[in-house]
């Protein structure tokens, strides 16, 4: 483990704004990423993931099914806009549910997911050819890509400028990187309660506009378009949530604040039950995050970019 200054301004910053599981986040004064102290090794972290140790397990990923694909329709009818399709690469693909629906609309799909059990499923399961290692000129050989995709995986990134290189080498002319995050950087901290845990160590980074684009333009990308949503109207109601299982004294009141996981506070809920959940914090997320003010409040992105 050792201690890392900020990747893109080389600055050591003195302001914790995250102390989780025996680790900091720091803020840096110039270009306000949060990078992760101490940090992981590269091997540490290939690991991690690879043995299932992460914060969500491969098995909740696969049960999740109804939630990923609702997801995936959303994003997938963004991208649609820019490329119609083509190849398309996901890093970090989870159980390859968005994958399974990009190729339904009609892309060639591949995916890299470091979980082999998830690999395997995505392999096995969804007839999607997937490697469980990390993305590297390597990667499926000479292939090249016209969309590259990843949804909540830049914060794992272990060297966000080296992936983002690498992910230029391996598209075609004018190919499109498109990613989904948070913009923990760019929120005011009296926002921070609502968010229930980090997960740390699982994360290492977490960005923001500014950040973001250095990014972009120091790796040889052109950003299109932003999309924004937020995701306090939902941080607000899943605290009610809590509060209320609380108050009836349930056995389980961790509710996930990314709604990937959703579970019944007695775990009694049927499939369609938990469906309907997931739809109504869909539509909250998506639908109503769109128009409220977004502004110093917890968002998360869909970033469309180009290679120059």
């Amino acid at each position: 483990m050792k201690d890392k200054s900020c990747i893109f301004c080389h600055l050591e910053s003195n302001e914790i704004v995250i102390e989780e599981n025996g680790y900091y986040g720091k803020k840096c004064p110039n270009c306000n990423l949060i990078y992760t102290t101490p940090r992981p090794k590269l091997d540490e972290i290939i690991d991690f993931y690879g043995h299932d140790h992460s914060n969500i397990s491969a098995q909740e990923h696969i049960e999740d099914k109804f939630v990923k694909q609702l997801y995936a329709k959303h994003n997938l009818n963004h991208m649609r806009h820019y490329v119609k399709g083509g190849t398309m690469l996901e890093i970090g693909a989870g159980a390859g549910y968005f994958l399974k629906i990009a190729k339904e609309y009609g892309y060639e799909v591949y995916g890299i997911e470091l979980n082999e059990k998830q690999a395997i499923f995505i392999q096995n399961g969804l007839n999607v050819q997937c490697e469980s290692t990390p993305l590297s000129d390597k990667s499926f050989g000479n292939k090249k890509f016209d969309i590259i995709y990843h949804c909540d995986v830049i914060s794992h990134f272990y060297d966000p400028i080296a992936e983002f290189v690498k992910t230029k080498s391996k598209l075609n002319n004018n190919g499109y990187i498109i990613f989904e995050t948070g913009n923990l950087s760019d929120v005011e901290k009296k926002y921070y309660k609502y968010l229930k845990h980090f997960q740390y160590p699982d994360h290492l980074f977490f960005f923001g506009d500014k950040n973001i684009k250095i990014l972009l333009e120091q790796t040889g990308f052109e950003l299109i378009k932003i999309y924004r949503y937020s995701i306090l109207p939902q941080l607000y109601l899943l605290k009610l949530i809590r509060r209320f299982a609380t108050f009836f004294n349930t056995n389980r009141t961790d509710v996930s604040p990314n709604l990937q996981s959703v579970n019944s506070q007695k775990g009694r809920f049927d499939k369609f039950i938990k469906n309907l959940y997931s739809y109504f914090f869909y539509l909250i997320r998506y639908k109503l995050g769109r128009i409220v003010p977004k502004h110093g409040r917890p968002q998360t992105i869909i970033v469309i970019a180009r290679s120059k």
